[in-house]
């Protein structure tokens, strides 16, 4: 690849299964249910221009970014991402809680914001840790050369790990919507926050690898990668 930037991406998330309430919720709400790989038909009160960066992702949480790699590295990944799951305790279950709706970069992105348990969050650490060697651009690079992240500790994880984000800063998140461009950010929280109500605590025992191919639009799922069952007496 002669431009690492235009290669394929690869990404670590939490997705739920096909058959999840939420999952079905959140395909609506994108336009995209990610798993099947189809369009989905967007509710009466979203636009398609307002899901046009959120939308190709479909529903997920970041637990590593969308970074660029070689192809070629797939099996090195994948095995690096089963490494690190058979590290956590065979009990260990990702838990989500306290949710809620929030507004971010001034009322253009809308997420499903929720709290990590410690096994999450030191899984989110071991794996951007050990999934940094695959990676040969990072999607903050333009935000960075506009002077974003200029913090100290952000430049230092952007050398060591790719990314200003993350970490004791980590903020788990489902994007529901961006970029909103309507004229209603109030009643959008309303709707969102009525939707989401029964999601506010969720539970998970398996992460999915993502991927977007080079020149592809739309990212897939790769993979689901399963937590080590729990051990019997």
């Amino acid at each position: 690849m002669t431009d690492p930037r235009q290669g394929t991406r690869f990404g670590v998330y939490l997705c739920p299964p096909a058959g999840d309430p939420y999952y079905a919720l959140g395909s609506k709400l994108l336009g995209f249910d990610v798993r099947a790989g189809r369009a989905v038909a967007l509710p009466d009160f979203l636009r398609p221009e307002w899901q046009a960066d959120a939308g190709p992702y479909g529903l997920h949480l970041t637990v590593v970014e969308g970074f660029y790699t070689n192809p070629a590295w797939w099996p090195e990944i994948e095995a690096e991402v089963r490494a690190c799951l058979a590290c956590l305790l065979p009990d260990t279950v990702l838990t989500l809680t306290a949710g809620r709706v929030e507004a971010w970069d001034n009322g253009e992105t809308w997420v499903h914001r929720l709290n990590a348990n410690e096994p999450l969050l030191v899984l989110h650490t071991l794996l951007l840790a050990r999934l940094a060697r695959f990676v040969t651009a990072s999607p903050f690079e333009a935000p960075v050369m506009a002077g974003k992240y200029a913090q100290p500790f952000e430049q230092a994880r952007l050398r060591l790990l790719h990314t200003p984000r993350g970490l004791d800063s980590w903020k788990p998140h489902f994007t529901l919507v961006q970029p909103y461009g309507g004229a209603d950010p109030e009643g959008l929280r309303a709707r969102l926050t009525a939707l989401t109500s029964p999601h506010h605590m969720q539970t998970y025992r398996s992460v999915a690898l993502f991927e977007k191919r080079e020149g592809e639009v739309r990212w897939r799922v790769r993979a689901d990668f399963s937590l080590a069952p729990p051990q019997t007496a």
